[in-house]
């Protein structure tokens, strides 16, 4: 059995992947360094002084069809990616940091989204889909999507039954 992909090529195929069925990249925190992506970094709410302690950074974030996917991406499954997702898409603080954060880095006009309900639906939650990447078959909870990264082109993409995108969501979108 080959060795599993490493973080870093995780990170690269899944958003050669998304750009391929027509997901809009908006931002990402790659692992090791920076991309030409805005590096969008929620501060916690609670936060008054500077600097990144506490903060929450999301590897991938990508916008297709009023979805905006909050992927995290690890080699192998790590539950606490999935405690940090539902955090920052549960709680309305942190949404509100998320979306400032974004605005901040002008992360939405930077990718040439022209959605004026966007910040509206960040703020209640329902803009946001929760998403793992991983390189080995992983089981995450059912209102998650998720990326099963075996090699550069064999990658599986699965809704959840919960989940609020369409099961098409990952399909090649027509031009």
């Amino acid at each position: 059995m080959p060795d599993r992909l490493s973080e870093p090529e995780i990170y690269v195929y899944s958003k050669r992947f998304l750009r391929g069925r027509g997901w809009t990249l908006v931002g990402g925190e790659p692992p090791g360094g920076s991309d030409g992506l805005p590096r969008i970094e929620a501060k916690h709410p609670d936060k008054v002084k500077k600097g990144s302690k506490g903060s929450k950074k999301v590897d991938i974030i990508a916008y297709r069809d009023g979805h905006l996917l909050l992927l995290e991406l690890k080699s192998r499954f790590d539950g606490d990616d999935v405690a940090k997702l539902d955090e920052l898409a549960g709680d309305p603080r942190w949404r509100r940091s998320f979306l400032d954060a974004c605005e901040e880095r002008n992360a939405f006009s930077r990718a040439g989204l022209v959605d004026s309900t966007l910040p509206a639906r960040i703020r209640s939650g329902e803009a946001l889909v929760k998403a793992i990447g991983v390189g080995h078959e992983a089981r995450v909870p059912s209102e998650y999507a998720l990326l099963t990264l075996r090699s550069p082109t064999d990658i599986d993409a699965t809704v959840g039954g919960d989940c609020p995108l369409d099961p098409t969501a990952f399909e090649a979108k027509a031009d």
